[in-house]
């Protein structure tokens, strides 16, 4: 009996942030359509070297994130995909800093690459990279996914090799970023020296990274492959026809795609796919997905393509891979990353990430593993599906509602701790529409018909971000929750990250950080996980006798850093001062026991700042 083709290796996305070994991160850039603050903690929870791809980890390993990568990092998203799901700690607040939102105009594109640029350094200033194109969103999504991950030095190696694109791609992303060490040309240039080492048995030809008003190569080049093979959970009209046009030199045609993307094709589309072998999985998890193809008006244009994308569901709850594979023999010529096969992908409108690089027999039982998994779409099933409904129709209204609610300039006001959000003129609704509005930390308020304003009420400091939640309900439909960042005025005060994690961590929990920066090892991680929220409010917090902050404990490290020059008394000295004091400022739920033994470790560290310190 033949064997089945053997699937592409899984890799948790997770767990390829973390840094090699004896390194730490620099700094790290990524895009992505969509994003949720659980992954976005995750992340920045890997980047720490802590944590768990399932975006756990303890509450003491999250503050030392925050705290070492706070100006190190940023995800940039499309305006208005930031995810409200049914999980949102209140911690999640200073994750506002990190992210970027791109002001794409979903009516008519959209900012859609998926890619991670991470630079490592070690103790010697040595860097070493990563590079991950892909089709994956910042989401917590189980979809079928792919992508190419590269490892980088400024070192030749055995089988490493310059690769265009990336330099550009660098470039294009530290501008959005906009970190304060971190300038786009002077990075591009250093990009310019790195080879790069690929999966075994991939050649890379190029990275392509195309944002609006700069048409990308198409996917294919009037191929006369023996085979072609796309995946693509989303389709429109214009490129069905073209993708026929591509490819009418081979005989062998596949296209993998969803039963949803084929029913929402009109005639010319579906007889433009006529040539091909049309095959389906399940359609992507619909909470948190990109929105590619869209209507511009009220006639029948290209179908809805990324509002579906994936969030939740079991592994591989559906297709969210996009890749075009053309094979001859035992050689694949594959273009994957973010573009779907629809003109807003390829025509420029949107901004996309693309990977081209060449393959060979593992490659090919890859993508075959994938077809093989897929259901024969037949033709008389094909005839048969109907056109969109009553209920495609509302779903695509409230859509465009979201739209015009990105597109809105809003700001919030602050008065001390009062807050208000306000917009230059009151949101249009439709009559059946209900709208809530409220910081990403507190409870939602009615956004009434006809007002240019809601008041948020009083938001204590540590509750204080920028990150906005919306809630839309239209008729029978379900609601709709996103979040944004809105500009506030006047800024929120420089401490707010101090109150944040102060009020977030247990005595226990900022015991565990200190010490863990005092020995230089992650502790044992007795602390809840970060994104558990603590029902009722903060948890009693126990006695606290400075354990392990003993003076003969300081002595201990004071030691070992003479040896090994580990500069850890340096950086709990810049930390213990201002997080005890913001956890005896804001620690409401305080004890006097520990009032009193975060007093007495204030003062046993002060006399060895003054004795060690001062060496």
């Amino acid at each position: 009996m033949k064997k089945p083709p053997k699937d592409f290796p899984g890799q948790a996305f997770l767990e390829l942030l973390r840094p090699p070994k004896l390194t730490r991160t620099r700094f790290a850039l990524f895009a992505a359509y969509s994003a949720d603050p659980i992954v976005l903690g995750g992340a920045l929870l890997n980047l720490h070297a802590r944590g768990r791809d399932s975006a756990g980890g303890n509450k003491s390993d999250f503050a030392g994130a925050i705290e070492a990568l706070r100006d190190r990092v940023r995800f940039i998203v499309q305006r208005g995909r930031i995810h409200r799901g049914p999980k949102l700690p209140r911690i999640a607040a200073v994750l506002d800093q990190f992210v970027i939102e791109m002001p794409y105009r979903e009516r008519s594109n959209s900012w859609h690459p998926k890619a991670a640029l991470i630079c490592y350094e070690d103790d010697k200033s040595h860097r070493f990279w990563r590079l991950w194109i892909g089709s994956r969103n910042l989401t917590t999504s189980r979809d079928l996914d792919l992508g190419l991950v590269l490892d980088g030095e400024s070192k030749r190696r055995k089988g490493s090799q310059a690769i265009s694109g990336i330099d550009a791609l660098g470039a294009t992303l530290a501008r959005e970023a906009t970190l304060p060490d971190l300038d786009p040309d002077t990075l591009s240039d250093e990009l310019k020296t790195v080879r790069w080492v690929a999966p075994e048995g991939i050649q890379v030809d190029s990275i392509d990274l195309w944002t609006r008003s700069r048409e990308p190569a198409p996917p294919f080049v009037a191929s006369k492959a023996s085979k072609i093979v796309i995946l693509s959970p989303f389709l429109c009209d214009a490129f069905a026809g073209a993708l026929a046009g591509m490819t009418a030199g081979c005989a062998d045609r596949t296209l993998v795609t969803t039963l949803p993307a084929v029913r929402k094709l009109g005639a010319e589309g579906r007889a433009g796919l006529s040539g091909f072998k049309l095959l389906s999985l399940a359609a992507p998890s619909p909470d948190g997905s990109d929105a590619d193809e869209v209507p511009t008006d009220t006639t029948r244009e290209p179908a809805t393509d990324e509002e579906d994308e994936g969030q939740v569901g079991t592994a591989h709850s559906g297709l969210h891979a996009k890749l075009f594979a053309s094979i001859t023999g035992d050689y694949i010529d594959i273009v994957a990353g973010s573009a779907n096969a629809t003109d807003r992908a390829w025509s420029g409108r949107n901004a996309e990430v693309a990977a081209r690089f060449t393959g060979g027999v593992a490659e090919i039982a890859g993508v075959l593993a994938i077809v093989g998994s897929a259901t024969p779409i037949a033709p008389a099933l094909l005839e048969a599906l109907p056109d969109e409904g009553e209920g495609e129709a509302s779903e695509l209204l409230l859509e465009q509602v979201r739209w015009i609610l990105a597109d809105m300039p809003l700001t919030l006001r602050r008065d001390g701790k009062l807050f208000t959000i306000e917009g230059e003129q009151a949101p249009t609704l439709p009559a059946s529409a209900r709208l809530e509005v409220g910081l990403a930390t507190m409870v939602m308020h009615p956004w009434e018909g006809g007002a240019r304003s809601v008041a948020l009420g009083e938001v204590p400091l540590s509750l204080q971000t920028d990150l906005v939640q919306f809630r839309l309900v239209m008729g029978d439909l379900p609601a709709a929750s996103w979040m944004m960042r809105v500009p506030i005025s006047p800024m929120i005060e420089g401490d707010r990250d101090s109150a944040a994690i102060s009020r977030f961590l247990s005595v226990a929990g900022l015991q565990a950080w200190l010490r863990e920066m005092l020995e230089g090892e992650a502790g044992a991680g007795a602390e809840d996980d970060w994104d558990v929220e603590p029902v009722g409010g903060a948890g009693r917090r126990e006695s606290w006798k400075h354990d392990g902050f003993a003076l003969e404990d300081i002595l201990t490290a004071w030691a070992k850093e003479q040896m090994q020059e580990t500069n850890a008394l340096k950086r709990v000295d810049a930390m213990l001062d201002r997080y005890v004091a913001a956890v005896l400022a804001y620690g409401e739920h305080l004890s006097t026991e520990d009032r009193a033994d975060l007093k007495a470790l204030q003062e046993t560290w002060s006399v060895a700042r003054d004795v060690l310190l001062k060496k």
